[in-house]
């Protein structure tokens, strides 16, 4: 005969083992589900991060169409596109910045335009025009010594390139060198070499729109040690 005290005792016990083994079970549930969560999150941060990369170029090679849109009606006007400062054709701030590149295109695009004639064998300004372009303060980097050097940014906020190739070969000028840029810090940032210089990157080297002009941004890994040629996005068809 089996007491009532005996089966208490083993009910008692039977009882612990069930709490015991559903709290395991429970366990294991929440650390299943925290390994899910993490895997999840992990996923999103790099799906994220392929978005924000996606979208910022999609924002440069807009903002790139953008200006190319401002030089036709430039040229439009005046009947040549900005000098780049690069061809023997100083382009200086009335505070005596010399501006090259990309900083020599946004000085054209963003102060007004002097309408000039000839008369009687003299240049004269006879006119003056609205400046052309129209850009957010987050798509520009401006000197604290001279508030007219200026460049325009792509969306990584690294300066965009600009080479006037109107004059074909003699006109191309390469830029691998970040003297191209208003104060580039050798110390804080690298250049890449300028895409056109890269065969295998843009099938052949030299200007690449000859009689017009050369536009580019170094892309998501722009000035960094780990910069990819892939990640240029330029105005004209490259081998990415």
């Amino acid at each position: 005969m089996t007491s009532v005290t005996g089966n208490q005792r083993k009910g008692a016990v039977l009882k612990a083992s069930s709490r015991l083994s559903a709290a395991g079970f429970t366990m294991v549930e929440l650390l299943v589900t925290i390994s899910l969560i993490v895997f999840l999150m992990s996923m999103l941060a790099v799906g994220a991060g392929r978005y924000l990369e996606t979208t910022s170029a999609k924002a440069t090679e807009a903002l790139i169409a953008r200006i190319e849109l401002n030089l036709q009606q430039y040229k439009g006007t005046t009947g040549s596109y900005p000098s780049d400062g690069l061809d023997g054709d100083d382009v200086i701030t009335d505070d005596g910045t010399p501006l090259t590149g990309g900083a020599a295109l946004t000085f054209a695009l963003t102060q007004p335009m002097k309408l000039t004639r000839e008369i009687n064998g003299e240049v004269r300004v006879v006119g003056e025009n609205p400046a052309l372009g129209d850009f957010r303060s987050d798509e520009l980097y401006v000197t604290e010594e001279d508030p007219d050097a200026r460049q325009i940014l792509d969306s990584w906020t690294n300066p965009l390139h600009y080479d006037n190739v109107n004059g074909g070969d003699e006109a191309f000028s390469a830029q691998s060198l970040g003297e191209t840029h208003l104060d580039f810090d050798e110390d804080v940032f690298v250049h890449m070499e300028d895409p056109r210089e890269i065969e295998e990157l843009s099938g052949f080297t030299g200007p690449q729109n000859t009689n017009e002009y050369d536009i580019w941004s170094h892309g998501s890994s722009g000035h960094e040690d780990t910069e990819e040629y892939a990640d240029y996005i330029t105005n004209w068809e490259t081998r990415n």
